[in-house]
């Protein structure tokens, strides 16, 4: 058992240790943080799929055998942060545990492994810690001067994501002639996905997506640079029920999923649009900002990987027919196809389809012509936390 030091202020660089318990993945993050230079600096970064939520959404309770998966990986990240000595360890659990009745077990759980109780997170922290953790180097001085990944004047994108003139995209998922996105929204030279390393270009007021398990968290407020986290006062956030384990559960049955299936996925996507865009004006973002490991896969992918590489990813720039693409490739796709797909970690294989599907979505609704991918979210959200004092 880890005997954690309490989350405390730093003043200088500190060794900390996020732990996020998601509603099918299990990750780590250990780093240097030092809030006076702005940098977080990994020493360990990893990730199991647990599928702690499986089942939640039909039966409403933690299945004991999805419990038992999370607190033996869990038990292996309390070892990695004993050898490493952190300062201070936060774990932050999200949508399942929100979700189920017998969350209490989780609790008593993980205290008995980590020495420390995992906080259960509302939607709004949530969506302020990905936040944080995405927007953190984004918005220094350099990064603010960029252009926007905003489409085109007007705005909107139809169904399908052409550009057409006015800012309107038409039917088809065909981008502009040559790829290129009007004024406001540049996608990458002819079309094509923009490996990563391009933060410099990513203006401020973002729209932060973090596609989950079982909920998907909008957060919508301008950047503060590194070592200076968003207010939470200045942002608008929301939670709403859709995640790729979730839309998988509900309706994507088939292997492939039918067409039928995929049509009621949607639809239960776009009522939480709905529920968005009464809650924030997502449409005023000029930077769609996309974590998570739906929205990595999907870079992997357009990107043309055949491995997973985060450093390739991070950052990369990735046009809205090519992720409306890559969402029909992976829809029609069997099992065995999707599996054989080097980018693809074997247990994202089964509910990819759902993810995609949410991202795909968020960007004709709001109408972005391009999405920047981050591997940095909520991980760094909590170690940016723990240097701030909690």
């Amino acid at each position: 058992m880890v005997v954690a030091r309490p989350v405390r202020a730093v003043s200088a660089v500190a060794r900390v240790a996020a732990i996020d318990c998601g509603t099918n993945s299990l990750r780590l993050l250990v780093a240097d943080v030092d809030p006076a230079a702005g940098r977080l600096t990994d020493v360990d970064r990893r990730m199991e799929i647990v599928r702690l939520g499986q089942g939640v959404d039909a039966t409403g309770r933690l299945a004991p055998e999805a419990l038992d998966r999370t607190l033996h990986a869990l038990a292996g990240y309390a070892k990695i942060i004993k050898a490493t000595s952190a300062d201070a360890v936060r774990m932050v659990a999200t949508s399942a545990t929100r979700d189920a009745a017998n969350a209490a077990d989780f609790v008593r759980g993980v205290e008995g492994v980590l020495g420390v109780p995992p906080e259960v997170l509302s939607g709004q922290d949530e969506a302020y810690l990905s936040f944080t953790g995405a927007t953190a180097e984004l918005a220094g001085p350099a990064a603010l001067a960029g252009p926007p990944g905003q489409a085109a004047a007007g705005g909107q994108a139809a169904p399908g994501g052409q550009a057409a003139p006015g800012g309107q995209a038409a039917p088809g998922g065909q981008a502009a002639p040559g790829g290129q996105a009007a004024p406001g929204g540049q996608a990458a030279p002819g079309g094509q996905a923009a490996p990563g390393g391009q933060a410099a270009a990513a203006g401020g007021p973002y729209l932060v997506v973090d596609i989950g398990g079982g909920s998907t968290e909008f957060v919508l407020g301008d950047g503060q640079p590194a070592g200076h986290p968003a207010a939470r006062t200045g942002l608008s956030a929301l939670s709403v029920d859709i995640g790729c384990v979730r839309l998988t559960e509900r309706h994507l049955h088939g292997d492939p999923p039918s067409r039928a299936e995929i049509a009621a996925a949607a639809a239960d996507i776009e009522t939480a649009l709905d529920a968005v865009a009464a809650a924030m004006p997502a449409a005023t973002a000029q930077t769609l900002v996309g974590l998570a490991g739906s929205v990595t896969t999907v870079a992997g992918l357009a990107l043309g990987l055949t491995e997973y590489d985060p450093s390739r990813i991070h950052h990369a720039r990735i046009p809205a027919a090519q992720v409306a693409g890559q969402t029909r490739r992976l829809l029609g796709q069997t099992r065995a196809e999707r599996a054989a797909l080097g980018v693809m970690h074997p247990g994202r294989v089964d509910v990819i389809g759902g993810g995609a599907l949410v991202l795909d979505h968020v960007m004709h609704r709001f109408g972005f012509a391009e999405v920047l991918v981050s591997e940095h979210d909520i991980l760094d959200g909590i170690a940016w936390s723990l240097a701030a004092g909690g």
